[in-house]
Formats: C-alpha cells, sequence, structure tokens
C-alpha cells in the first residue's frame, strides 16, 4: 500500500500536480499514523492480556493456600475445643484415689499440656507483599480480605502467645515442681519421637502410693486449678476464632474464584 502511494506520488510531481500530491502525501501520513495506533493498540492488548494472566496466576495460588488453611484451621478449632473439654474434665475430676484414677487423671491432663502452635498457611500472600506485587490484584474486595485475614492470623498469635504465658505460669512450673513429671513414659528406652508409654502394671506398686498423692496434689492445688481454668477458657475462646476464620476463608475463595471466571 505504501509503494502504491510512493508510486503516485512520484507520478503527481511529474506532472506538477501538486494538489492532488498533497492530498496523496496527507492520505500516506494518515496511512502511517493508523498503523501506529494499530501496533500500540495490539501492544497494549499484549501487556493487559498477560497481566491479567499473571493477576489468575497469584490468584489460583492464593486460593491453594486458602483452600489448605481451611483444613488447618478446621483442625486447629478441633484441637483447641478438645483441649478446652479436657480442662473441664478435670476441673470437674473426683479426686484420684487410686492408680487407675491416677492413670485417667494422667491421660487428661497431658492432653491440656501438649502444646502446638498455629502456622498459617499463606506463603502467596508473603510473597506478593514482600515483592511489591500485591497490587497486582486488582479486585479491591479480594485484597481487602487478605490484608484482613493477616489481622485474624495476628489475633490468633496473639491469643496462642497469652495463653503460652499462662500455662507456664500456672500450669507446667507448679506441675515440674511439686510433682513426679511424665510417670507413665518408659525413660529408660529412648526413642525418636516419645518415650513408650508405660501401663500401669509397668508401674511397681511401691510407686503407685506416690503417684496418687501426685494426683491428688494436682487436683486441689487452687493455682493449678486457676491454671485449668484460664487454659479453659483461652482454648475455647481460640476454637471459636478458628471456627470463624474457615467460614472467613470460604467466604474468601468465593470472592477469587467469582473473579477467576471474569
Amino acid at each position: 500500500m505504501i509503494k502504491f502511494f510512493r508510486k503516485i506520488r512520484l507520478n503527481l510531481l511529474s506532472e506538477n500536480k501538486f494538489s492532488k500530491y498533497l492530498i496523496y502525501a496527507i492520505g500516506e501520513i494518515i496511512l502511517v499514523v493508523i498503523g501506529i495506533l494499530i501496533a500500540l493498540q495490539i501492544n497494549n492488548a499484549n501487556e493487559i492480556r498477560k497481566e491479567r494472566d499473571k493477576e489468575i496466576n497469584s490468584l489460583l495460588n492464593l486460593k491453594a493456600d486458602l483452600v489448605s488453611e481451611i483444613g488447618n484451621t478446621e483442625r486447629f478449632a478441633t484441637y483447641r475445643f478438645e483441649k478446652a473439654i479436657a480442662c473441664s474434665t478435670l476441673l470437674n475430676f473426683d479426686e484420684p484415689n487410686s492408680i487407675n484414677d491416677v492413670q485417667e487423671y494422667t491421660d487428661t491432663y497431658e492432653k491440656v499440656f501438649i502444646w502446638n502452635t498455629y502456622v498459617p498457611n499463606n506463603n502467596t500472600f508473603k510473597e506478593l507483599l514482600s515483592s511489591g506485587n500485591l497490587s497486582r490484584i486488582k479486585n479491591d474486595s479480594i485484597k481487602n480480605k487478605l490484608l484482613e485475614l493477616e489481622k485474624h492470623y495476628a489475633d490468633i498469635s496473639g491469643g496462642e502467645h497469652h495463653m503460652r504465658r499462662e500455662y507456664e505460669t500456672y500450669l507446667y512450673d507448679p506441675h515440674v515442681k511439686n510433682i513426679r513429671a511424665i510417670p507413665f513414659f518408659d525413660l529408660s528406652k529412648p526413642n525418636y519421637g516419645f518415650p513408650n508409654r508405660l501401663r500401669i502394671e509397668d508401674i511397681p506398686t511401691e510407686q503407685h502410693q506416690q503417684l496418687i498423692e501426685n494426683a491428688k496434689w494436682q487436683h486441689n492445688n487452687d493455682l493449678f486449678k486457676n491454671g485449668l481454668r484460664l487454659a479453659y477458657m483461652n482454648n475455647s475462646f481460640l476454637a471459636g476464632m478458628h471456627k470463624n476464620l474457615a467460614e472467613y476463608i470460604q467466604d474468601l475463595i468465593k470472592l477469587i474464584d467469582d473473579e477467576i471466571k471474569k
């Protein structure tokens, strides 16, 4: 097309038809401008598509993390609730008077004592935040809920930190200082992981009375019982936070799904 205009231009110049040449020259310029505009539009469309592809990829990775996180936080909701149940059982337990009572009492307080820290699966969000690519997510509702989700994680972490201090002050320290620790584990044969569990018949009869007295001390000690009450309240509260968090994440996943389908 351009060669065609150039050929006409030469013919017109040779015939001194300047006005017609001018029209064709303007047409040639317009053609070039249109070509440039089309090229820019195609380039912009390609850039928009590339950015959208990156956004979709980030959304898919976020969704994968969140789907995994639902299972994680639901497990912690159950874990915390079971510890609250164990605390309630101990607070309402009859005074241990036999070695069988001691074993039951010990099995229950060990459920309270075991400590696991909640670690959310938010790797994609942290990567987007640290790299400055959070702006890649164009949907403000998704972006705001992701930021709010981090606040939920921080609240749970703060609750755990608070509870850990109370565990150490009211449960762990009085227990270790005043009674025989982990009496139902075989400490003679180290294992990878927990030692083997002892049965009642594995414990010498002459040790039974001391274990009964230890269990009675814990059962009647006000400091230890206050620790159980605090553990009951804190674990119940955190169990509720985890339950609510699972529902919040499910709503966020729906928002992401809707955005991906656009």
